[in-house]
């Protein structure tokens, strides 16, 4: 199996090389084939994490995101949370299906692991990927509240109008739903997602 190692550099002395170093270190010994992007960046680019000068982040994922494809898992160290190359990198990962995995120094084993948990991860759809393609909630849920008040129209008491909030509680409701048919990931992410786009439609965000 093919790992390569996700983590923080810039920000941290030496640029986290040592601890990428031990990481490969470790992973080689239990038998796996690594890629650790601080020696590319030693081998290729010269570079020397008590001197050098990172390059623009771009230039640096040109290089790791094939290797992110070719590995059949990635390993988080500690602090990738922080790291937005190593966000992107997992990413790139969880869409084609990787492993995720931590290395237990302790007892040298490796732990499949979540890269984000469900409400890390229901923000950033709700303030990144689903906000660009939809608009900000308080919009594209009220198109969706005025459409629901014309089909509802006759089981309204007369003059109410389904607020902009009322759909992420129906919304909601449908995951909930769908999840007493299948327990998939998805639906708890959704419903997290929904009920943050709920408040920022009751608070104006």
């Amino acid at each position: 199996m093919k790992i390569y190692i996700a983590g923080p550099m810039r920000g941290i002395p030496l640029f986290n090389f040592p601890a990428f170093h031990k990481t490969a270190e470790v992973l080689r010994e239990l038998g796996y084939e690594v890629s650790n992007p601080a020696e590319r960046d030693i081998k290729e680019d010269g570079f020397d994490p008590s001197k050098s000068t990172p390059r623009p982040m771009h230039e640096y994922m040109a290089h790791d995101l094939p290797e992110v494809c070719k590995a059949d898992a990635l390993v988080l160290m500690d602090g990738w949370e922080k790291s937005s190359g190593a966000k992107l990198e997992i990413m790139v990962a969880r869409k084609l299906d990787k492993l995720i995995l931590r290395l237990n120094l302790e007892d040298l084993t490796l732990e499949r692991i979540e890269s984000r948990n469900i409400l890390q991860e229901a923000n950033d759809l709700i303030y990144g990927e689903r906000n660009a393609s939809y608009g900000p909630p308080n919009q594209d849920f009220q198109r969706t509240a005025d459409m629901w008040t014309g089909l509802l129209q006759f089981n309204l008491k007369e003059g109410y109008r389904i607020r902009a909030q009322d759909v992420a509680w129906m919304m909601m409701m449908l995951k909930a739903s769908r999840a007493q048919h299948s327990d998939k990931r998805d639906n708890y992410v959704d419903a997290a997602g929904y009920a943050g786009c709920g408040w920022r439609c009751v608070s104006g965000i």
